[in-house]
């Protein structure tokens, strides 16, 4: 019983533990959070109403995309569950239907439980990438470039 115990732990410890492949997980997170700002960019486009929650979900995807050329994969999945929040909210906004990509997986839920407030990842985002655009409007007719390879 005593062995049984130790084993369990063990095992436990090393699947909280254990080296996750944080690039593959964070290239995944921001394909799945491309899908859904892809989703907001359409209702937006269609319905026209504006909150900047398009706009600030494409900017933080950008820096997500941006932190993940750059190997920093930890932060980068921070990033992307925050657009995809903000892209949640432009498509409830504009009365659409959330993608099944807008729900987090249990894998990208556990990467990201800890990471910083959405007020952290908007100054993060401003110090780095200032002239992002944050209204809608000015993104209805461009190309996003929201996606990794």
């Amino acid at each position: 019983m005593v062995t049984l115990s130790i084993l369990q732990t063990s095992s436990v410890g090393y699947a909280v533990s254990r080296p996750v492949d944080s690039e593959r997980e964070a290239r995944h997170m921001i394909q799945r959070t491309a899908v859904v700002i892809r989703a907001a960019h359409k209702q937006v486009t269609e319905h026209k109403v504006y909150t900047g929650d398009l706009a600030r979900a494409v900017a933080h995807q950008k820096f997500a995309k941006a932190l993940f050329l750059r190997g920093d994969y930890i932060r980068s999945m921070h990033q992307t569950k925050w657009a995809r929040h903000l892209a949640v909210k432009a498509i409830i906004a504009n009365e659409g239907q959330t993608p099944a990509e807008a729900t987090l997986t249990s894998q990208e839920e556990m990467q990201t439980a800890n990471g910083p407030p959405g007020v952290q990842l908007m100054k993060e985002l401003n110090a780095s990438m200032p002239s992002e655009p944050m209204k809608d409007e000015a993104l209805t007719n461009v190309k996003l470039n929201i996606d990794v390879e």
